[in-house]
């Protein structure tokens, strides 16, 4: 599964700074100072001179680590490791409750499914490719594990690589629900006190980091004169897009 999902993105190291890359890596004054990796945790995932919005510290000290090689490659490198990694997660989950050859038609197809190509090819998809691995590996010390320690850590490194890892809890829910290793309901509250906990945490942290540093909202050119309802909506028809191409991605290609 990892040799699949390395081959598949052999082209990516070719790639280049592009797009978002530029702001939030290539020209960021965080990694022009001594003790970026530490100082990523004290700031906005946008550098402050253009929003300073977003808070993914995580994200933000793996481009600090990678800035001391600095070359392009390397940085695409260091994305498509990160996406094996969650490739073969994805296979032993699988493999945990569906044996070894649904793990690999599972992991196989995690690998090499083109819906992942930005995430893969563009630099600053690794926040999504880090906060996947880290929300599988919740889900896998949750409901394979019954590890509410190691479940709300995955939790946290998720959170601190993008805020869509805040998807675990349901993720987990629905695992008890499906009746995959469904815990006594003590041990239920446990695990929700323990995503409370880590929301409040995480929720009052992020909002101390980014108020100071917040100027501008920052918002996708295309959507600078739309309503919030607007917004939303295109949000939700996007939404319903990627699950289509999900299933039957024929537009779409590595």
């Amino acid at each position: 599964v990892a040799a699949a999902a390395a081959i598949v993105y052999l082209g990516a190291l070719w790639n280049r700074f592009a797009l978002d890359d530029n702001p939030v890596v290539l020209f960021n004054p965080l990694f022009q100072a001594h003790g970026a990796v530490w100082r990523a945790f004290f700031t906005s995932y946008w550098p402050p001179n253009v929003g300073g919005g977003l808070y993914r510290p995580l994200a933000i000290a793996s481009y600090a680590l990678d800035w001391t090689i600095g070359q392009a490659t390397w940085f695409h490198a260091m994305n498509v490791v990160w996406h094996a990694a969650a490739s073969v997660m994805v296979a032993v989950l699988v493999r945990r409750w569906s044996g070894d050859r649904a793990a690999l038609v599972c992991g196989l197809l995690f690998a090499v499914h083109p819906v992942h190509v930005e995430a893969v090819a563009n630099i600053v998809g690794r926040a999504e490719l880090m906060a996947a691995l880290f929300a599988l590996l919740a889900v896998y010390a949750a409901l394979g594990r019954d590890s509410v320690g190691w479940s709300a850590a995955a939790l946290v490194a998720g959170l601190l690589s993008k805020e869509n890892a805040a998807v675990v809890p349901g993720l987990i829910a629905w695992g008890w629900m499906l009746g995959v290793a469904r815990p006594s309901r003590r041990r239920m509250l446990g695990y929700a006190a323990s995503w409370i906990a880590v929301a409040a945490v995480y929720a009052v942290t992020r909002h101390t980091i980014l108020n100071p540093l917040a100027r501008i909202e920052n918002l996708a050119p295309v959507f600078v004169w739309a309503s919030a309802w607007q917004v939303r909506l295109t949000a939700v028809a996007a939404f319903a897009d990627v699950a289509r191409l999900l299933v039957f991605p024929l537009t779409l290609r590595v």
